[in-house]
């Protein structure tokens, strides 16, 4: 019997060394997809470049395309939780919120596919630092083009995990109940990251 090219029957089996790397792809597959609402057709290449892997990825001479690493990196994160199910509670949120293995694993792929869909590398936006209705600055400075003075900017600003990938989701567009919704946090608590990251902001360049 021919086996489909995608099982999710897997995705409630207990995570071991036979198929970690399936449940990645699924993970990966499934983000990605809800990912093309919010970010489009470039989550949209990142989809259907990984449906190519999966679906070619045995045959010979096939080359992986980049994408394929959203399975490794969440493979990885897997391997560290053999005779686990997905579903496992393994942490909970300052809230409560429990954060099983699966949310855990999308956090680790949701960094990687910032990094290839936005171009948060090149700038750093001052209006993604601000929430809507904060008051806004007259502040006319322009950041320039360089990855590597933005990450010594965003260094300097000694963000914590979640702040960092908050700002990478807003560069990216995304409104904070899809920030919250990423991060596993009140859409309250994401508002304050970014009023924190402004202040902070204002506080060694304003």
């Amino acid at each position: 019997m021919k086996r489909k090219i995608l099982d999710f029957s897997i995705m409630k089996e207990e995570i071991s060394q036979n198929n970690v790397l399936e449940m990645a792809e699924l993970i990966a597959f499934m983000e990605l997809r809800f990912q093309i609402g919010y970010l489009g057709s470039r989550a949209q290449k990142m989809y259907a470049d990984l449906y190519g892997d999966i679906k070619h990825k045995n045959e010979l001479g096939y080359m992986l395309s980049d994408s394929y690493d959203l399975v490794q990196e969440g493979a990885l994160y897997l391997c560290d939780h053999y005779g686990k199910h997905l579903n496992d509670v393994i942490d909970y949120s300052k809230k409560g919120k429990p954060i099983t293995v699966e949310i855990a694993c999308i956090r680790k792929m949701m960094k990687l596919i910032n990094r290839r869909t936005s171009d948060y590398y090149r700038s750093v936006s001052l209006e993604a630092l601000t929430p809507v209705s904060e008051p806004s600055y007259e502040i006319k400075e322009e950041v320039s083009q360089d990855y590597t003075l933005y990450e010594k900017i965003v260094s300097s600003l000694n963000l914590t995990e979640n702040m960092r990938v908050a700002l990478e989701c807003r560069q990216n567009g995304l409104s904070y109940p899809e920030i919250g919704r990423v991060l596993s946090r009140a859409q309250a608590t994401v508002y304050e990251y970014f009023i924190k990251m402004r202040r902070r902001y204002m506080a060694i360049y304003g």
